[in-house]
């Protein structure tokens, strides 16, 4: 969106702007009009909210060298999609994985990767349908969620603490719901191949070592099970801006669960 038509390349020595004019010469006017005005230049942080604006300042793109992947970080950061041209066979898929440095709030800077949703031919519209229509199927609102949460998470436990997690996180249920599919994916995987950690289908890591060895931060990560008991639950995946999801697993038995979902837990 940065770029003027003509020095966008679908492919060598052909433009997005010769494209256009051929789809203008072959009569398909409505089209060509169509993608003229969504191809208009806007700022890439427009019209989005404070708390995405601020993450992605202080992030930085691994996948494309300077403003090119710019975009695809801002996706993975607020739950867009990216849509491009299948111009190379990287971009010819449905999903996508970016990887990017991320600062935090002590300072530290962390290396992450996200999934994202890709749209470069026609075909790859039904897929994200359908996995957006299933995220937003699987719930109606926070507590609809969590009354069906074996149904949804079949692979997946929560501790008690996650039902008022979920209310407080309204806003950002589908995006919840997706990163919770992705970790009960792992879950059901695990069961089948073992190991002593779970085959993760999105990014997850454990705590920092600041962390670990300071007793106030490592025990604000401590949340109650569904036994009842309290326990550390140290590892964490991410969603949204900021969000994080803090889990635990127990290798002999291949089960993971989930202890907290909300904003990110204090690191000073």
């Amino acid at each position: 969106m940065y770029r003027g038509h003509h020095e966008t390349l679908c492919s060598p020595g052909y433009s997005l702007y010769d494209a256009y004019q051929d789809l203008r010469k072959a009569g398909a006017r409505e089209e060509y009009l169509f993608l003229v005005k969504l191809g208009t230049k806007t700022p890439l942080l427009s019209a989005i909210s404070v708390d995405v604006h601020d993450r992605f300042r202080g992030c930085e793109d691994q996948t494309l060298p300077g403003e090119d992947g710019a975009p695809l970080v801002l996706c993975a950061i607020s739950d867009g999609i990216a849509v491009g041209l299948p111009s190379e066979p990287a971009w010819d898929q449905d999903r996508l994985t970016v990887r990017f440095l991320e600062m935090l709030s002590d300072g530290a800077i962390s290396e992450t990767s996200e999934a994202i949703d890709s749209l470069s031919r026609f075909a790859h519209a039904q897929s994200i349908l359908e996995r957006h229509g299933a995220r937003f199927r699987a719930a109606k609102g926070p507590s609809d969620l969590w009354q069906n949460r074996n149904q949804a998470f079949p692979h997946l436990h929560f501790g008690p603490g996650v039902e008022a997690d979920l209310r407080r996180a309204a806003t950002h249920l589908g995006t919840i719901i997706g990163k919770l599919a992705d970790l009960d994916r792992s879950a059901a995987e695990w069961h089948n191949v073992g190991g002593p950690v779970p085959p993760w289908k999105t990014k997850v890591t454990p705590e920092s070592e600041t962390v670990r060895t300071t007793p106030k931060l490592w025990n604000a990560r401590g949340f109650q099970t569904r036994q009842g008991a309290h326990e550390i639950f140290e590892w964490h995946a991410r969603y949204g801006a900021g969000g994080r999801i803090h889990l635990r697993f127990q290798p002999s038995t291949c089960e993971i669960e989930v202890g907290y979902i909300g904003p990110h837990l204090p690191l000073s």
